[in-house]
């Protein structure tokens, strides 16, 4: 039983992606971003010196290293005015040579679900979950919201997303004891897919006896953490 369950934990680390390919060291963010402001898409850090703020207080970002978090293409079109990105048309504004784009367009492009600004920061932050994905609980202590799509039929597995303050927090699954006892496997699970992924910084690893609301069996409740233990203490 420990060993099954050592091995599908193992499994999860990998299929949810805990440290994204698109990631940099704090050299590599030191040395690209605009000084003073800082631009994350679920935490990972969109590097570029040509993201800057207008004399209107619009945010805008590179376009290309924007796009390079999600795996897409950026383009600009033959009018050097807009640029075509996942399937839509963005305007754009040259910045030290490089199209950047008003922040809220790129999130619209992405199906992102907020976009916040941290004033005493300077710091933007996008939440882009994978499309379809909704909030289906409020705060709970110690986790923050709960979001998922119920309309992909991943529930009660999951993935299911912790998001608090806007920012995400954690990727959660639920496995059953009786597939584990039963040696049920669990392949291919959706998690990061298609979206920039910060790394893992803990994982908790919790069997739930009795079970809870939405899944009132027996199971596992596997969550990997993209913050500290301490962080995750003070959500309330």
């Amino acid at each position: 039983m420990k060993k099954m369950l050592g091995l599908a934990v193992s499994l999860f680390i990998l299929l949810s992606g805990s440290v994204s390919a698109h990631g940099t060291d704090s050299m590599a963010a030191a040395e690209g971003k605009s000084a003073g402001l800082t631009v994350q898409v679920n935490g990972v850090q969109v590097v570029s010196t040509a993201n800057h703020r207008s004399a209107d207080g619009k945010l805008y970002v590179s376009g290309h290293a924007f796009a390079e978090l999600f795996g897409k293409t950026f383009s600009v079109n033959k009018d050097h005015k807009t640029a075509a990105f996942n399937g839509k048309t963005v305007s754009i504004r040259m910045k030290n040579g490089e199209p950047t784009v008003w922040i809220r367009d790129l999130a619209d492009a992405v199906h992102a679900q907020n976009v916040s600004w941290d004033k005493a920061k300077q710091e933007a932050y996008v939440l882009a979950l994978p499309e379809g994905s909704i909030k289906i609980s409020g705060v709970v202590p110690a986790m923050g919201e709960h979001w998922a799509n119920p309309q992909a039929g991943d529930l009660p597995t999951g993935p299911i997303y912790g998001v608090y303050e806007g920012k995400l927090v954690f990727l959660e699954y639920m496995i059953a004891q009786d597939d584990f006892e039963k040696g049920v496997n669990h392949v291919n699970l959706p998690g990061m897919k298609g979206v920039p992924s910060p790394a893992v910084v803990q994982m908790d690893v919790e069997f739930q006896a009795h079970g809870h609301e939405g899944f009132e069996v027996p199971h596992y409740d596997i969550h990997a953490y993209f913050i500290s233990d301490e962080e995750q203490q003070k959500i309330k």
